[in-house]
Parts: structure tokens; sequence; C-alpha cells
């Protein structure tokens, strides 16, 4: 290969490319929100693997007859209707500097194409001050490119790209199946009649509301803009009833010229009827000019007393905090090895997790217990702690680059005795009407202290469940469970009769193992177990019991774990038993719902 995968990952920054691409899809998605158009935007950044194949497949390169890559960012806009395409390319060339022209289908009477609408532009100055990556190896320009489409040909071009344009097969794929690549043009016509159809329906039923002197529903029709919930003005209404003249020019404006005039006059959050009426009075007025005085003055008049009565702005309120994980242990103590040095492993590990969450940010985090602050935009660390008094605390906020709004929240502490007691306080702030769909959030060091050094909680924890066989072991467990220093919750999984139908008690104490005691109850037990609880044999065959600290008990029988179903399934197409998945997970989703109240 010409070029090296490797050698472009590390120049690349694909990253900060991401970064230019959301900027650029706020810029034009801003854009075409005031001009009140009905669209759907996304971006994408080529990845290596696509840069070079596309560079070793076609001409490119830096030769007299070669060409340069232009869609390093890709950015895609959807629109509902089609003579949008021609409005918002209006928009994009009065917006960024375009390079090279147009790039549309050329269809002639006899055939069909994907209509489609492709321009390219220079990525702005002050977005590449922001990259850091060099490119000047590669015939890359630093440039985006724009495809427009309708919903109706979306899916199509999705199509095509892949069984046509991008098929490995080439022309073979349709070799001597000529009639059948005819018949999927035929889907083609149908897209484009869908397009055109919208289009003439809309425009006959504005009509139809022109002629019943229905002026709201008429401009609703007429102009098709994501118009706001408010009503046409009363007074409005009353003047175009007065004034056939102006309600026919209003009927009869080019819609582009509308949609400009609204853009130009900026200052608004959103589109009304009132503001399309004065845009329109404005930039298309076809009737003399001390109506168009006389109209002006109204339609200013209206949104101006709108616009007054319109409640201010709140002001900033306090964030919510949402816990997201929580964990009191005691660190396992081997004879061997002193108390000493697994504190200071201990604070290693959390400060190598902490080095690793701002490795961008700051590079003189300390891995011992040593006070420091570090405060910049988006992130606070806070470490304050005494080798010799055995204390360590670790505070870390940050910013969450993914989820708009939220910022996490770690407090970790460490006190040593004559053994090591570990306290970890997870939450995420935000907005108070938003949640974090996955609000779960353990961070690594809790299962890497484990597994190097090991938790206590009464008992150690472990990432395999104990087996209960005999009365001893039956009363060590009661005896465990009423301890009134326990601090995690107790799962006992009964055997089942049928193999089949048995729970993965080991995938389960791997999954919770940290956080939860995992038990599992063997088949010559369980008798015992009926002596000693109010259960039938029946009962407990196959159930499973979980019992929390504070008191509350969740019992599920072998017939209630069978019930058990996903919302979402992802593992429809699994083999074994689903309904014993969908169980395990709803188990695993309340001890997070339970470590997180």
């Amino acid at each position: 290969m010409k070029y090296s995968i490797e050698d472009l990952k590390e120049k690349l920054h694909t990253r900060q490319l991401e970064g230019v691409g959301e900027r650029l899809e706020e810029d034009i998605g801003g854009g075409l929100n005031r001009a009140g158009i009905y669209f759907r935007i996304f971006n994408r950044v080529k990845t290596p693997f696509s840069i070079i194949h596309k560079l070793e497949k076609e001409r490119y390169g830096f030769g007299e007859n070669e060409k340069k890559l232009q869609d390093l960012i890709g950015l895609r806009v959807v629109v509902y209707y089609h003579d949008d395409m021609d409005i918002i390319r209006t928009i994009l060339d009065k917006t960024f500097r375009r390079v090279g022209e147009w790039s549309e289908t050329e269809n002639t009477d006899e055939e069909f194409k994907a209509s489609k609408l492709n321009g390219v532009f220079r990525i702005p100055e002050e977005y590449q001050m922001i990259y850091s990556g060099d490119l000047s190896e590669y015939p890359i320009d630093l440039t985006f490119e724009i495809q427009l489409r309708t919903v109706s040909f979306e899916g199509w071009h999705e199509i095509e790209h892949d069984m046509r344009y991008k098929s490995p097969h080439g022309e073979e794929f349709w070799k001597n199946n000529e009639d059948l690549s005819r018949t999927l043009n035929c889907v083609l016509a149908n897209l484009e009649l869908c397009d055109w159809t919208t289009l003439s329906v809309f425009d006959k039923l504005a009509y139809y509301h022109y002629e019943e002197r229905n002026w709201e529903m008429m401009i609703k029709g007429k102009f098709r803009l994501r118009f706001d919930a408010q009503p046409l003005s009363a007074e409005l209404a009353d003047f175009l009833d007065r004034n056939e003249d102006v309600a026919y020019c209003l009927y009869r404006c080019d819609r582009a010229k509308a949609v400009f005039a609204l853009m130009q006059e900026g200052g608004y959050d959103k589109i009304t009827y009132d503001m399309v009426v004065r845009a329109v009075n404005g930039a298309a007025a076809t009737y003399d000019g001390k109506t168009q005085r006389r109209l002006s003055k109204l339609c200013n008049e209206v949104i101006n007393k709108k616009k007054m009565a319109r409640p201010e702005h709140s002001d900033l309120n306090p964030l919510d905090t949402t816990p997201s994980f929580r964990l009191n242990v005691t660190l396992v103590h081997d004879p061997i090895v002193k108390v000493q040095q697994e504190f200071m492993d201990a604070v290693q590990m959390i400060g190598q997790w902490a080095q690793g969450r701002l490795r961008n940010v700051a590079d003189d985090i300390p891995l011992t217990p040593t006070d420091y602050d570090l405060y910049t935009a988006g992130y606070r660390l806070q470490i304050m702690g005494n080798t010799s008094l055995g204390f360590y605390k670790l505070a870390l906020d940050y910013v969450d680059v993914t989820r708009k709004g939220v910022i996490w929240r770690t407090n970790v502490s460490l006190e040593r005795s004559e053994r090591i007691r570990m306290k970890v306080d997870c939450s995420y702030c935000h907005a108070p009407d938003r949640l974090v769909r996955d609000s779960f959030a353990k961070p690594r060091f809790v299962d890497e202290i484990f597994r190097r050094i090991g938790y206590e909680d009464v008992i150690p924890m472990s990432l395999k469940a104990r087996r209960i066989s005999n009365l001893k072991d039956l009363e060590r467990v009661s005896r465990f469970i009423n301890d009134d220093s326990r601090t995690l919750p107790v799962i006992i999984a009964v055997e089942e009769d049928d193999k089949d139908r048995q729970i993965n008690v080991a995938r389960l104490a791997e999954t919770v193992g940290t956080y939860a005691h995992v038990f599992f109850l063997e088949k010559k037990a369980i008798s015992i177990m009926v002596e000693a609880s109010d259960y039938t044999l029946e009962e407990l065959t196959g159930a499973v019991w979980v019992t929390f600290c504070d008191g509350e008990d969740k019992f599920f029988t072998r017939d209630m774990i069978a019930d058990s179903h996903f919302d979402l399934n992802r593992y429809a197409f699994d083999q074994g038993n689903i309904y014993e998945k969908a169980f395990r997970h709803r188990l695993v989703r309340l001890l997070k719902e339970k470590n997180c109240q």
C-alpha cells in the first residue's frame, strides 16, 4: 500500500476532527432552525481505513491531473420537502466558502436517478486553528462535504451506495440481470413521484384555504415551516379579510423569498404566522405603498406586544445530584504483607485511575498520599493524604464529554489502622429534569483493588458463589445475614431440579461480586432450609432470595423467574434460556438501583 494506516492514525487526530464536525453541525443546524425548515442533520469523520482505501482506489495525489480527498468531514442534511434543497443550498453558499461547483443529479427524460445535491466547503479558519493534526503528507483538503437529500431518497441512497456504488463485486453483481436493475430503478421513479406529489398536495391545500379565507391554514400549507403553536393574530386576520390583494400576495409569494426575509430579521427563537406576514410584506409586496406601510406598522405592534408578554428567562438553578455507585468495605489483610504496603498499593491504584481519567489534562497527579489540587475548566481534582497518619482522600469532578450538561463526581477515602477501610461515593450532577440513562457507574479502581487485595464485608467478598451444602453452612450464612455491621446485599440462589432452568450463579457472582454476596444453596441442603424457614420445598426449589441491609427482602420463585422477559431483548437470537438471562438482568438492575439509593 502507498499509505500506512498506522501512520495516518497518529497524524489524523480523529477526536479533534469530530469536534469540528460537531461545531459545523451546530452552525448549519442553527441557521436552518432560524429558517424554520424541517430537517435532520448528521456528521461523520472519515476513518483512517476508509481514507486509505479511497486514496488507493481512486486517482488522488499531488499531481496536476490528480485530485485531493475533500470529504474528510461529511455532513448530511435530510429535508422533508424537495424545494428546501435549493433554499439550503443558498443558505450554505452565503454561510461558508464553497470549493468548486455543486454536484447534482442529471436526469434525462428517459431515466431516473436518485436525487442528490453535494457541495464542498472550506473548513472555517477558526476551526482549523483548534486542529493540531498534520495531513500535509496526504492528498487531503481541509474541506467538508455536505450532502442534501430528501426523506424519500435518504434510505434509497444507503441501498444504492452499498449495492451499487460500493459493491465489492462491481458490475458482475448485476450482470445478466438487467431486468432486475431496471425494476429497481422503477423504485426511483416512485420516490421522485412521492416528492413531487407531496408538494402538489400542499400547494392545492393552500389554495383551498385561500379560497375559504382560512388565512392561518393557508400560510401553513403554503410555506410549510416549523411554526410555533401561537396562532395568527386576530388583528392581522382582520386586515387580510379587508385587503384581499394582500392575502393574494401572501398566497402567491415565492416560498424561498419569504424564508430569506425571515432570516434577515434575526433576533427570534421561534417562527410565528405573524412574522411570516411581516416578512412577506417587507420583501415581496405587490400592492400599494400605503397599504404596505399600514400593514408594517400593524405587524410591528402585534409582534412587539407578544414579545413584551413573554416571561423572562429563569435564573440558573443548582444541579441535582444522583448517586451512581457506593461501597463501604474493609480491605482484606494478608499477614505476609504489611498493612502499610497494602495502603500504599491501594493509593497507587486510585491515583493511576485518576491519571487515566485526566491524562490529557494533567501529568503530575501523585501516586502517593500527598496533598494535590487541580482546577481547570471542566475538571477539579483534590487529593489530601498523609503516609504516617494513614489516610487518603480523593475528590474528582469532571464534565461528561458525551452527555451534555452532566458532571461526574467521585469521592474515595482510605483509612488505615489495623486494617484498611475504604469508602467510595460516586454520583453525577445534572439539570433537575434530566437523568442519565445508565446511572450506575463503578470506577475501574474498585475492581482492580478487589483483584489485587480483596474486600471484606464482615466476610470476604468473592467473584465466585459460595456453596451452602449443610446445616453448619446455613447457620453461618444466617448469622452473617443478621449481622448489623453488614453493608452489602446477600443473594441466595437455590439449586434447580432441571439443569436447563438453573440460574447461572457463576456469571451472576462475576458480575456483582464486588458489591454483593452470592451464595448457592445445593439441592441436598434444601430440606434443611425448609425446616428453618416458612417456605415449602416447591417454593424453594430453583428460587432466588435477596436480602438488603435495610431489612428489605425479595423472594423470586422458579415460576417468577421463568416469567421474566426483556423490555428490550438484546439476546433475541441467542441460544439458551432467554428467561434466565432476563431474570439475571433484572436482578443485577435491582442491585444497582439499591446501591445507588
